[in-house]
C-alpha cells in the first residue's frame, strides 16, 4: 500500500477539538476496541456471519478514520463494500498487521524533532 500509515492531521483536530486530554483517551480506546472488533469479525466469519463482518469493518472503518489509521480505514471499507474481497480471513489478518503498523506509527508521531 502506497498510503501512510496514520494521518497526524486527523490526531491534530482531534487535540484542537478537545485538548490532549480527548485525543490520548480516544487513543487509548482505539487501541483497546480494534482489537477486540476484529477477533469478533474473526468470530463472526468462522460462524458464516458475513453481515456481521460488515458492521464491525464498517465502526473499524468509521473509528479508523477518525484516529487517522489510513490503512485501516481503506481495509475496513474494502471488507465492508459491496464487492467484498474474496478471502475476508486474509482480509482480517491483514487489517490485523495494519493494526500493529499503526500502533508503532503512533509512537513515533509526535516525538519532538531530533535535537542538532
Amino acid at each position: 500500500m502506497d498510503d501512510p500509515v496514520g494521518d497526524p492531521d486527523a490526531l491534530k483536530r482531534l487535540e484542537r477539538f478537545g485538548g490532549l486530554k480527548l485525543r490520548e483517551e480516544l487513543t487509548t480506546l482505539f487501541l483497546q476496541e480494534a482489537p477486540a472488533r476484529i477477533a469478533t469479525a474473526r468470530a463472526a466469519l468462522a460462524g458464516g456471519d458475513i453481515e456481521a463482518v460488515r458492521a464491525m469493518a464498517h465502526m473499524l472503518k468509521s473509528s479508523a478514520g477518525q484516529m487517522g489509521a489510513l490503512r485501516m480505514q481503506k481495509i475496513a471499507e474494502r471488507i465492508e463494500g459491496p464487492e467484498q474481497p474474496s478471502d475476508l480471513e486474509r482480509a482480517l489478518f491483514d487489517l490485523d498487521e495494519e493494526l500493529g503498523r499503526y500502533t508503532n506509527w503512533l509512537g513515533t508521531a509526535f516525538l519532538p524533532p531530533a535535537q542538532a
